[in-house]
C-alpha cells in the first residue's frame, strides 16, 4: 500500500513539475510582447525569444478588446477576451460610418479608417481600457471638429484635407503606447449633395461676377483718370509752349524793332552830321515830339502851345523870379 501511495505522490509531483515547467516557459514570436506581473505587480515585458519565468508567481497580464471589422458591406463588432500576447505589428482599424456637419451646414457621411501600431505594450495595457473603442471615439471627435471647418466641396473633392488630424491623434495616443501611422477617408456620402453643390456654385459665380464688375469699374476709373491726367498734362504743355512761343515772338519783335531803330538812329545821325548839325539835339527833339504825341492822346489833358518867350516868362514867375513881361504887359513880382 505504501508503495502505491509513494508512486502516486511521485506521479503527482512529476505532473506538478511538468505543469510548472509548461506554464513557466514562453516562446515569444517576433513582433509580439507579453507583460509579466509578480503577484499582481508589473515586473518586466517579454519580447521576441524564449523566456523562463516561475509560474504561478509570475503571470502574464491579460486584456480584452472590442473592435470592428468589415464583412462585405457591413462593419461588425468583434470581441477578444483575456488576451495575453500584445501584437506590435501595424494594423488597420475600421469604424462605423459617421455623420458630420460641414462649415456650410451640409450633412456628410464619412467612412474613416485608421492605421496604428502598438509601440509600448506596458502603456497600452495599464493606461487604456479597450484601446480600439478609445481610438474610435477619439477619431470621431477629431473628424467632427476638422470637418466642421471645411466646406462640403473640399471634403468631397479632396479627402486628404482630413488627414491633418493624424498629428493631433498621435500626440494623444502616445500616452497609451500607440503610434498613429495613417488616418484616411475611404468613402464620402453627402445627403442632397447636388443641391448643396449647386447652391455653393451659384454663390461662387455670384461672388466672381461681383469681383469682375468691381475690377471692371476699377479699370474704367483708372483709364478715365489717366485720360484726364494726360489731357491736363497735354493742355499744360500746350499752354506752356504757346507762352514760350509768344514770349520768343515778342522778344524777337523787340529785338528787331530795337535793331531797326538803332539802324535808323545811326543813319539819321550820319545824315544830320553831314549837314553840320548836332545829331543829339535832333534825336532829343524827335523823342520830345513822340512823348508829346502820347501826352496829347491822354484823356482830360489840354495842351496850350505858347511862344517860347511867353513860356519862359510864365515859368520864371512860377519859380518866383522878377521878370519883365513882353511889351504891353504888366510887371509882376
Amino acid at each position: 500500500m505504501s508503495e502505491v501511495v509513494a508512486t502516486v505522490v511521485i506521479v503527482v509531483a512529476l505532473l506538478l513539475v511538468a505543469l510548472v515547467l509548461y506554464k513557466s516557459i514562453y516562446f515569444v514570436k517576433e513582433r509580439q510582447q507579453i507583460v509579466m506581473e509578480l503577484c499582481g505587480k508589473y515586473t518586466h515585458t517579454l519580447k521576441a525569444g524564449p523566456h523562463f519565468v516561475l509560474w504561478p508567481f509570475y503571470r502574464p497580464k491579460t486584456y480584452s478588446w472590442k473592435y470592428f471589422v468589415t464583412q462585405g458591406n457591413n462593419v461588425v463588432p468583434v470581441r477578444k477576451i483575456n488576451q495575453t500576447i500584445v501584437l506590435t505589428k501595424s494594423e488597420v482599424m475600421d469604424f462605423p460610418k459617421q455623420d458630420v456637419i460641414s462649415r456650410d451646414n451640409a450633412r456628410v457621411t464619412l467612412d474613416a479608417v485608421m492605421g496604428y501600431r502598438i509601440s509600448n505594450a506596458k502603456k497600452m495595457i495599464y493606461n487604456s481600457q479597450n484601446l480600439p473603442y478609445m481610438l474610435a471615439k477619439l477619431l470621431q471627435a477629431q473628424v467632427r471638429n476638422v470637418a466642421g471647418t471645411l466646406d462640403v466641396d473640399s471634403i468631397v473633392d479632396d479627402t486628404t484635407a482630413l488627414s491633418g488630424i493624424q498629428l493631433s491623434l498621435n500626440q494623444i495616443a502616445q500616452r497609451w503606447g500607440v503610434t498613429i501611422e495613417k488616418v484616411g477617408i475611404q468613402g464620402v456620402e453627402a445627403r442632397q449633395l447636388k443641391d448643396v453643390l449647386a447652391k455653393r456654385k451659384r454663390a461662387e459665380l455670384g461672388n466672381k461676377e461681383i469681383i469682375i464688375q468691381a475690377k471692371t469699374t476699377k479699370q474704367t476709373t483708372i483709364v478715365d483718370s489717366e485720360g484726364r491726367r494726360d489731357k491736363m498734362i497735354t493742355e499744360a504743355k500746350g499752354t506752356l509752349e504757346q507762352a514760350i512761343s509768344r514770349a520768343r515772338g515778342t522778344a524777337a519783335a523787340i529785338i528787331n524793332k530795337a535793331g531797326a531803330e538803332a539802324k535808323s538812329v545811326k543813319e539819321i545821325a550820319r545824315v544830320v552830321a553831314n549837314a553840320g548839325e548836332d545829331p543829339t539835339n535832333y534825336l532829343l527833339a524827335v523823342k520830345y515830339i513822340d512823348v508829346l504825341k502820347e501826352i496829347m492822346k491822354m484823356n482830360n489833358t489840354r495842351i496850350n502851345l505858347l511862344p517860347k518867350k511867353t513860356a519862359f516868362l510864365i515859368t520864371s514867375q512860377a519859380l518866383g523870379m522878377n521878370t519883365l513881361l513882353p511889351k504891353g504887359g504888366a510887371r509882376r513880382n
